[in-house]
């Protein structure tokens, strides 16, 4: 008797379908998890908020460094210039700014006091710096409001030098909104602390220098997230972000 093989062929072809349907299913499900991010905080928005903190465009560290050697050469509230000021006497100011660009927007507004020290003759030789106060912007990636406080030490006030020199350490506790990737709201912390900051007295541009910058952000569901990097002032008004992974992130004003 012959036998018909269609029944069969139609049952393997079933089989082979659900086998395709089965592999297309895992497929997709690999992929769909290969796109999702894997982190709350990411590098890249941590290295966001380096820059901005870091940016004068911002608000950030290079506009507080200018303002700090303004300060000492033509104080904006008493028209001293440097070498008016009394050795190991206090002084004090407030400062506050707003400012925008095509694609950022900021406010700073912060009191500082400062010291100045002597050398022979009396002529200042370097005054150190005490600032506290709150900060807020917003930018195409993202947008911070908070806390700042920080010290600053300029050094070679004399004219034997072409630039000053400066050490500084800058805190910043805030809250920032990502309009990038999960688009989520987190706090930060974050360290700034400069090395080796050379700025011309000709102009105040930050010729070279660099800054050991970390971060430390709690996501929204509690998560926290550190990541380090290491900024470096290349002059002419740009500055290069080398995260702890090696990837490098450009900043210019």
């Amino acid at each position: 008797m012959k036998h018909s093989i269609l029944p069969n062929k139609k049952m393997n072809n079933s089989f082979l379908v659900l086998i395709l349907a089965l592999l297309a299913f895992s497929i997709t499900s690999c992929n769909k998890d290969d796109d999702e991010p894997t982190s709350e905080i990411s590098e890249e928005e941590a290295a966001e908020v380096i820059a901005m903190a870091v940016s004068p465009e911002s608000g950030g560290i290079v506009e507080q460094t200018t303002e700090a050697i303004y300060v000492i050469e033509v104080d904006n509230t008493s028209g001293k210039s440097v070498e008016d000021y009394e050795c190991g006497v206090e002084y004090g100011s407030s400062y506050n700014r707003s400012g925008n660009t095509s694609t950022i927007t900021y406010s700073v507004d912060y009191g500082w006091s400062w010291i100045v020290t002597c050398g022979e003759g009396l002529f200042p030789l370097a005054a150190d710096f005490t600032m506290d106060g709150s900060s807020s912007y917003v930018g195409p990636k993202i947008s911070s409001e908070g806390a700042i406080t920080a010290t600053i030490k300029v050094e070679n006030l004399d004219g034997a030098q072409g630039t000053y020199n400066l050490t500084e350490d800058f805190s910043f506790n805030a809250t920032q909104e990502s309009f990038v990737r999960n688009k989520t709201t987190f706090t930060s912390t974050i360290k700034l602390t400069t090395s080796n900051l050379a700025v011309l007295k000709s102009n105040y541009n930050i010729t070279s220098g660099t800054v050991a910058a970390s971060f430390v952000g709690v996501s929204s569901s509690g998560n926290t997230y550190d990541f380090s990097g290491t900024v470096k002032f290349n002059g002419n008004q740009t500055a290069t972000i080398t995260m702890g992974s090696g990837n490098t992130y450009d900043i210019a004003w």
